[in-house]
């Protein structure tokens, strides 16, 4: 039985109806309303919205899911997946990172806490392929920050490609902090749903000295194509 919650942003709301899906096979218009106390109208369009980016499938009176190994998940959703638990890793993570440092980040939205929770007091160099991080730490004159260059690749708002895959390699950090869409324990592989996302963190991490991987326990149950 689903929860009535009034209240949320457009994002939330959305990411609700995916897990949602996540534990139901359907959903219709009319009950999704009044779990979050909204039009059935706002329902249509954020089921519209959600189907035009492939993490649903529309029918008559409602919704159903699909399978998302290989489907990548906008960052603004990813955003506010978990972000407290995110919030929290990033916090702790940072503790790592040491006054000069150099530190390559992934474009993961863990990644971005690890980021923007670190001592601003600190001289460290950054190496990234996010925009968000870029923007976030472009302020602080104690962070040299490159960015990778690349192609632009808006669902992630990061850059990937050969130009980006070039840039990692061409630098060897103390370190680096990475997310992952899915954790393969007894395989011992990270996976993402974007072969060239994959591709990039691959060059990453051997361009870095010590690895650290920041994600949630969830992550252990999911998997991704790549």
């Amino acid at each position: 039985m689903l929860k009535r919650r009034s209240g949320l942003i457009a994002e939330e709301r959305r990411l609700k109806i995916l897990e949602s899906l996540n534990t139901r096979r359907t959903l219709t218009v009319k009950e999704l309303a009044q779990t979050f106390g909204v039009s059935e109208d706002t329902i249509r369009q954020d089921l519209k919205l959600l189907e035009q980016q492939g993490l649903l499938r529309r029918i008559y009176g409602g919704a159903s899911r699909v399978k998302t190994s290989s489907v990548e998940i906008p960052l603004s959703l990813r955003e506010v997946t978990n972000r407290e638990i995110k919030e929290a890793i990033g916090k702790e993570a940072a503790k790592i990172i040491e006054d000069g440092d150099s530190v390559i980040f992934d474009a993961s939205t863990t990644a971005l806490q690890v980021a923007r929770n670190m001592d601003p007091d600190k001289k460290v160099t950054i190496l990234t392929s996010s925009l968000d991080i870029c923007i976030s730490l472009a302020s602080n004159p104690n962070f040299n920050i490159i960015a990778t260059g690349g192609t632009l690749h808006p669902p992630s708002f990061s850059f990937v490609g050969p130009q980006a895959e070039e840039a990692a390699r061409n630098y060897y950090a103390d370190k680096i902090f990475l997310g992952a869409r899915a954790i393969l324990v007894n395989e011992g592989y990270l996976a993402d749903v974007f072969e060239l996302e994959a591709n990039l963190k691959k060059v990453m991490v051997n361009s870095a000295c010590e690895v650290i991987l920041v994600a949630e326990s969830r992550k252990f149950q999911e998997v991704a194509f790549f």
